[in-house]
């Protein structure tokens, strides 16, 4: 049973390094294949948490979650008449993420070395996409958004891409007995702000903001804010859009999209209308789009998809893990719930995983 946990746990990072390079298409719903990996390693570890006899849950919340987001799902489904597997699908993915943090996973040292390795390769691939293949606006007619000289790497999405990195270079800075950290703090940083995410440079400060706190350093944060400020004035303005760091175009989609938000969840505002049932309920001109399951915020994605009631259960589950990690992990759940702010952060299935394997 350990051989096969190993290799599932190597599928899965090899499922997570390649990102939405390779989709699986099944009863007309496409996933990447980090999903199917996702299924196989919870249900790995659930059988072997039942053979140890170790089926205490760890974080009640995520379990109340759960409970409650199958029960409704398949209430608004009925009241709804939805017949589409997608939900359901989407539904799976959550639970069996969610379902590391009820039960554990045992990660071995060659496990986490190996997880790194696939971030620092995924950078490399990053900044080779960025030098030699910067359009990405053709991706456009695949349901991606348009991205024209920015670093998306295999996740297809800056912003997520952006977040990922912070995690690793976070990770570095805290762990002064990584091999080559130096060099590799760099080259991360390098990848980071290539992603001209504006809410990652937010986060970025933000994180080392809170660590400085912490460590009672304020040398870090004044560095940190010295460099971000620094880049900001040295980052090339290539043709597109997306290198502009002053355009607004998106910050009146988001408070459109907010907006719409807004009127969804005061229809449901106590259960929401299931999750994940917005690509069928929300009138929308592309339900194809990858964007079309949630809103630009986790927040409101829940508050739509599970009402108050799920919010505050998942809410409470992330406090649950806060209050039990050491520094490295109360960073990442803090930029995490300040990045869901301008995208769906918190229930993309990277994050989560990268809060398991860190």
């Amino acid at each position: 049973m350990a051989s096969v946990s190993t290799i599932i746990l190597t599928f899965t990072i090899f499922s997570f390094f390649i990102g939405q390079i390779f989709r699986i298409n099944l009863f007309s719903v496409s996933f990447p294949l980090l999903d199917t990996a996702i299924i196989l390693l919870a249900l790995i570890n659930v059988f072997q948490h039942i053979k140890t006899k170790d089926l205490k849950t760890k974080n009640k919340f995520f379990t109340y979650f759960l409970v409650f987001s199958w029960i409704f799902l398949a209430f608004t489904l009925f009241k709804y008449q939805i017949y589409s597997l997608k939900p359901v699908f989407y539904l799976i993915r959550l639970t069996c993420l969610l379902s590391f943090f009820i039960f554990p996973i045992n990660l071995g040292l060659k496990i986490k070395i190996f997880f790194y390795i696939s971030i620092i390769a995924n950078i490399f691939f990053g900044l080779i996409q960025y030098f030699f293949w910067p359009n990405f606006t053709y991706f456009d007619a695949l349901n991606w958004d348009p991205h024209l000289y920015r670093l998306v790497s295999t996740f297809f999405d800056p912003t997520f891409t952006g977040l990922i990195y912070l995690f690793f270079i976070i990770k570095l800075f805290l762990d002064k007995k990584f091999p080559y950290r130096w060099p590799l703090l760099i080259i991360s940083y390098l990848a980071l702000v290539l992603t001209y995410s504006r809410s990652t440079y937010l986060c970025f400060l933000l994180a080392f903001t809170f660590i400085s706190i912490n460590l009672k350093n304020f040398k870090i944060f004044l560095i940190s804010f010295l460099l971000i400020t620094c880049t900001l004035f040295l980052l090339p303005r290539q043709p597109g859009e997306g290198t502009k760091l002053e355009r607004t175009s998106s910050i009146k989609a988001k408070i459109e999209n907010y907006q719409e938000g807004w009127q969804t969840f005061t229809k449901s505002p106590l259960i929401g209308f299931g999750y994940n049932n917005l690509s069928f309920i929300r009138e929308i001109k592309n339900p194809a789009s990858h964007a079309s399951s949630g809103f630009d915020g986790s927040i409101m994605t829940l508050l739509t998809t599970t009402g108050i009631i799920g919010t505050i259960l998942f809410l409470l589950g992330l406090k649950q893990i806060y209050t039990k990690s050491d520094l490295l992990k109360k960073t990442f759940i803090l930029v995490i719930l300040f990045h869901s702010l301008f995208a769906n952060s918190l229930l993309y299935p990277w994050v989560l995983l990268s809060l398991v394997f860190f």
